[in-house]
């Protein structure tokens, strides 16, 4: 496991320079304009670039065949995996906080109270995506997963539009909207039980992705 956790560090490092520099001109963009809420959406989108980046590094160099003739177990494989992604989201959501911080301070503009509260939903999202993510990049494959991810994302988006004068979806506005009057140590704690159930389906997708994976033939 150990030596699996090394492989997929020295493979990600190498895309680590990247993901920092779009982490350095989307924060100076956020502090240039006043933005807070490119902090947030930067974390998720840089976290979710995690999976497919492992994945597809693997399968250009022909590690994710030549991996099966070590040593090792499946499970060690994708555990591997899943670790080293929850690892980058972890070390982004840290800059996510110790920015956050910073903007608040500088801009004086927005409750620090509110901007953390934003990046706890986005992490949340960024959890829930990258496990459905992994078990999408196992199933099918590096470029068709990625496609399924996109309509993950976007068909709800789409159908909400196409929605949009349904009474359901009104009554869905009100609701979200009706969250501005929430105490804030309500909405708090809305959004830690929803990372806690985002987390629990990363864990979930964690375990999916090894049963795949151990079904999986090369």
């Amino acid at each position: 496991m150990k030596a699996m956790l090394f492989a997929d560090w020295m493979n990600i490092r190498r895309s680590m320079k990247a993901l920092l520099w779009v982490f350095a001109v989307m924060a100076v963009s956020a502090f240039a304009y006043g933005g807070s809420a490119f902090i947030p959406f930067l974390v998720t989108m840089l976290s979710v670039m995690g999976p497919a980046t492992l994945m597809s590094t693997d399968h250009a160099y022909g590690w994710d065949r030549l991996s099966l003739t070590l040593p090792v177990s499946r499970r060690d494989i994708v555990s591997s995996k899943f670790t080293v992604s929850l690892a980058l989201n972890a070390a982004l959501l840290l800059l996510g906080v110790v920015l956050t911080m910073v903007f608040s301070a500088v801009h004086r503009d927005g409750s620090l109270a509110e901007n953390l509260l934003g990046l706890l939903g986005c992490e949340a999202a960024a959890l829930l995506l990258m496990g459905i993510e992994f078990v999408l990049i196992l199933r099918f494959g590096t470029e068709r997963g990625r496609y399924f991810l996109l309509g993950v994302v976007w068909v709800p988006i789409i159908a909400l539009t196409a929605l949009k004068n349904h009474p359901a979806f009104n009554r869905l506005v009100q609701a979200v909207g009706g969250m501005d009057s929430w105490p804030v140590s309500r909405f708090a704690a809305f959004l830690a039980g929803c990372l806690a159930v985002c987390g629990a389906v990363y864990v979930l997708c964690w375990q999916i992705g090894i049963k795949i994976y151990q079904k999986k033939e090369f």
